[in-house]
């Protein structure tokens, strides 16, 4: 939950007397829509790849999302084609080292009492980010700073994610005190405690806050499933 002027951080301590707002928030790659290698049928699959992809994400017996954060898009307006009939705005695209980010907000949340609630924030191009960024006022007054990003990939990236968290952090602070950063970071177990430091420290890693339950720490098993052929994880 969501209340006005908490301690910056990823996932908020709200002092109790503020009035919270509840947000879900989803985040997924979705490796630009195509089905595992292992997956049965595999041409069927593909093509029903984007509609289940947002039955999942859109699924009765869970919470709506309010936010949603996708990677490896196939193309730039994938997420507003699959997720706009659902009542989805797309704050913007950028391309990433494979395929395109996405952040889309519940269309209730970006305009109210006609006003737009829900603003971009932009990225210049001389950063190369691969992040969307938007500013989101709540309904109960809170203005939060959110992105969608997929950073660096193999352990040899370290350093360049480290930099592109600082940069996207640096831009989410200029914009709002509470700020949320998701996405695919790519990061290994050795760079969480620099990653959570910098910038001015008190960023929380929202598993570690919700008690560091090791049965959901991976949302993929790239052991049970090998996405790739050739078992690449």
């Amino acid at each position: 939950e969501i209340g006005p002027d908490p301690t910056m951080a990823m996932a908020s301590r709200i002092p109790a007397s503020y009035q919270s707002f509840p947000l879900t928030l989803l985040s997924w790659n979705i490796s630009n829509a195509q089905p595992s290698i292992t997956a049965p049928n595999f041409i069927d699959r593909s093509k029903e790849s984007p509609r289940l992809i947002s039955e999942e994400c859109l699924h009765p017996a869970k919470p709506s999302p309010d936010i949603i954060s996708l990677q490896e898009c196939p193309y730039p307006s994938f997420g507003q084609d699959e997720f706009g009939p659902s009542g989805y705005v797309s704050m913007g695209t950028q391309q990433s080292h494979c395929g395109y980010v996405d952040l889309l907000v519940r269309k209730e949340l970006t305009r109210r009492n006609n006003n737009n609630n829900a603003q971009p924030i932009i990225i210049p191009k001389q950063y190369n980010l691969p992040s969307v960024a938007a500013t989101i006022e709540l309904p109960n007054k809170t203005k939060i700073a959110v992105s969608s990003s997929h950073l660096a990939p193999f352990k040899d990236g370290a350093y360049e994610r480290l930099m592109q968290c600082t940069t996207m952090m640096n831009f989410l602070n200029q914009e709002a005190d509470n700020c949320v950063l998701l996405g695919d970071f790519n990061m290994r177990v050795a760079e969480d405690k620099g990653i959570e430091n910098t910038c001015g420290g008190g960023w929380i890693d929202a598993w570690k806050e919700t008690g560091s339950n090791s049965d959901v720490k991976f949302t993929w098993d790239s052991y049970i499933n090998r996405y790739h052929d050739g078992g690449f994880k």
